[in-house]
């Protein structure tokens, strides 16, 4: 994990907080982390009277995350909930993000998910990372093939895996998650719940870790850097 910049591909606003610690992790050690955000969040209201409301909620949750984490920039796609396809005008931007990144690694949702949402930003996400690398739409900007390509989430397939001590940084995955208020019905947590944990962790610490799937369209010249 000893890279200068990594790009993160999340379906909804809170999804990439599935590798929080990481990304705390990586910011602390001066790594530029910029994630993607699909969808602008329209379905995540559990309350009736919070669905004329719920983007401006979500996109705020999020920078308020983005904040408790170190993240440098996140970028929004912004289709709706429940929307998101593989249509030439979204795979473009896509790319146009990870030519202007440059990462040498981009993590993402893998292929085994319920959601028509998160299986589209996986087959989105790849999709990109490829295009991006060929001499293609120059107009999206140079061509950049990204080093490394991983799975955090939903990836049932035996692909090889490393595993990141975060156990330093949960507190502050504790903290972004305490930011997600129109997201804790589903957690089915508070926002106090969260930060009291949190408290608790800075006290005493629990062992905690995050694992990551190589694709298997890496190409490794030589073990991982520990």
């Amino acid at each position: 994990m000893n890279y200068e910049r990594v790009l993160v591909f999340g379906a909804h606003p809170d999804d990439e907080l599935r590798m929080a610690g990481t990304m705390a992790l990586l910011a602390d050690r001066g790594v530029y982390v910029a994630n993607v955000t699909m969808t602008n969040g329209s379905e995540g209201y559990p309350k009736p009277e919070w669905r004329d409301q719920i983007v401006a909620m979500r996109r705020q949750e999020a920078a308020d995350a983005d904040r408790v984490l170190g993240i440098a920039r996140r970028y929004s796609i912004g289709r709706d909930d429940m929307g998101l396809v593989n249509d030439k005008a979204t795979v473009q931007e896509c790319v146009r993000i990870v030519r202007e990144v440059r990462p040498q690694a981009v993590f993402t949702h893998g292929p085994d998910d319920r959601h028509r949402d998160h299986l589209a930003t996986h087959a989105l996400s790849i999709e990109a990372v490829w295009h991006a690398g060929e001499p293609v739409a120059a107009q999206l900007g140079a061509s950049w093939r990204t080093p490394h390509l991983y799975y955090y989430k939903a990836c049932n397939q035996p692909l090889p895996t490393i595993v990141i001590d975060t156990t330093a940084w949960q507190p502050k995955v504790l903290e972004a998650y305490a930011t997600q208020v129109s997201q804790h019905t589903l957690f089915r947590r508070t926002r106090e719940d969260f930060l009291a944990e949190a408290e608790r962790l800075r006290k005493s610490p629990v062992p905690a870790s995050e694992r990551f799937w190589i694709v298997d369209r890496n190409v490794l010249s030589d073990f991982l850097p520990l």
